[in-house]
């Protein structure tokens, strides 16, 4: 009965309240996409079996149809189909838990009322024991190491046990099933199912530690930058602040004693707590505002540390400082976009010439069809309004699976020189910030 509980390694796991097993957290679309391949995969060999078995066991019978017939294809249809459902639980991995009673009772109590039925009849022993042996290796999947090799053993026991304990209570091995190896086949087949399950999630299982990786990498991306702003921000304040305490200190004993010398240092001290407020305000206009080529960057970055390819291409010569604000804006909005709404697995960034106006498209190959885009001023209706009161646009389509931006500014009124700046595959660290959370890094990607 220990077996057939949540408790035990479970215990101390995220669970959901209908299955009592562990929570998968939310996975990106290629992630989805191999669990599904996986599942699908195990659970069309389960069924096969399970159909071969079933088959097997109604061919050799007597001619006509037989009420034991009947019994145990009722039997052989409801395990094959509880083994169909609790291969879902294979999403948490090997050792991923036990779901919740019910699911595991229903999937062994109908193979081991088949296992007795079949000692019934000669042409059904060892066959009429496949299914015991296919939920076996279904449970033996999710439980830990010790526990599934007792369970594989026990199982394979039982197996085995079929065929001797039916001659043993007067039956005789034959049948029409015997002849020409089907039911030779079918072992063969049988004692291949625990490497097939066992792998396929063992296989799963790296898939799942892979995603946690990149998104625990994005995570350290985020936790870097506030770390490079904290320490910038300690720089600048610790500094100034033990200067002024030893400024204002020196002041106050020289007070009575020389008080024009006491003037003199309150002075410095006020000058020193003016540069040290610039000195922040800088910093954080550093930190929020930056040039268009570090937004770029900077979005190559996050992007990459999130597992989504990026190509960077800005031609950012001869734009006036206030349209290299609002493209650089756009840049960021964008990347938080892609990372908050989106299953993009490639981004490109293009910031181009278009006559003489200068065009920025960024384009994604994953938006949801549920995203949406904030009305403030923060989101993309704040940059069109910002846009328009330059004489620019921003328009957003969403095209064959294909998301794109286009920001436009009026432009010079004839193009000049330009200079392209192109973010390398191998960038660096984050220029400054733009994700305000580590949460903003897609939660199901990294």
């Amino acid at each position: 009965m220990a077996l057939l509980t949540a408790r035990g390694r479970t215990r101390d796991r995220e669970t959901t309240k209908d299955q009592g097993i562990k929570a998968v957290p939310e996975m990106g679309r290629g992630v989805r996409a191999t669990w599904r391949y996986t599942v699908g995969t195990t659970a069309a060999w389960a069924l096969f079996m399970s159909t071969i078995a079933t088959l097997l066991m109604l061919d050799a019978g007597q001619d006509g149809t037989q009420v034991l017939d009947l019994v145990i294809l009722l039997l052989a249809s409801a395990s094959a189909v509880a083994l169909m459902r609790y291969c879902w639980f294979f999403r948490t991995g090997l050792g991923g838990g036990l779901p919740a009673r019910h699911y595991s009772l229903g999937l062994l109590l109908p193979a081991g009322v088949l296992w007795f039925v079949g000692l019934a009849e000669a042409h059904t022993l060892w066959v009429a024991a496949v299914p015991l042996w296919l939920a076996c290796n279904a449970v033996a999947v999710v439980v830990d190491r010790r526990a599934r090799w007792a369970i594989l053993g026990v199982g394979l026991a039982v197996l085995l046990a079929h065929g001797p304990l039916g001659l043993l209570l007067g039956q005789s091995i034959g049948g029409s099933s015997w002849e020409g190896g089907p039911v030779y086949a079918l072992a063969v087949w049988a004692l291949m199912t625990p490497a097939l399950f066992v792998a396929s999630i063992w296989w799963w299982d790296i898939v799942l530690r892979l995603d946690d990786s990149r998104r625990t990498s994005g995570e350290l991306a985020v936790t870097k930058e506030r770390l490079r702003f904290a320490a910038d921000l300690h720089d600048i304040q610790g500094h100034h602040l033990q200067v002024i305490a030893l400024k204002t200190e020196l002041a106050s004993r020289l007070l009575d004693v020389d008080p024009e010398a006491a003037r003199v240092h309150i002075t410095e001290a006020q000058q020193l707590a003016r540069t040290a407020l610039e000195d922040t305000r800088a910093l954080v206009h550093g930190y929020r505002t930056v040039s268009l080529a570090a937004e770029a960057a900077n979005a190559a970055e996050v992007l990459r540390a999130a597992g989504i390819e990026c190509s960077v291409e800005v031609d950012a010569g001869a734009l006036p400082p206030e349209e290299r604000t609002l493209f650089g804006l756009v840049i960021r909005e964008a990347t938080t976009n892609v990372l908050r709404h989106s299953e993009a697995t490639t981004v490109t960034l293009r910031l181009a010439r278009a006559g003489h106006r200068p065009v920025l498209t960024v384009t994604n190959d994953g938006m949801r069809s549920d995203a949406d885009t904030r009305p403030d001023g923060s989101g993309i209706d704040g940059l069109r309004r910002r846009f328009e009161a330059i004489g620019g646009s921003i328009e957003a389509r969403s095209d064959d699976g294909l998301f794109q931006l286009t920001a436009r500014t009026p432009g010079p009124s004839a193009p000049g020189d330009s200079t392209s700046f192109v973010v390398p595959a191998d960038v660096g660290t984050l220029s400054n910030g733009t994700l305000k959370d580590a949460s903003d890094l897609r939660g199901s990607r990294l």
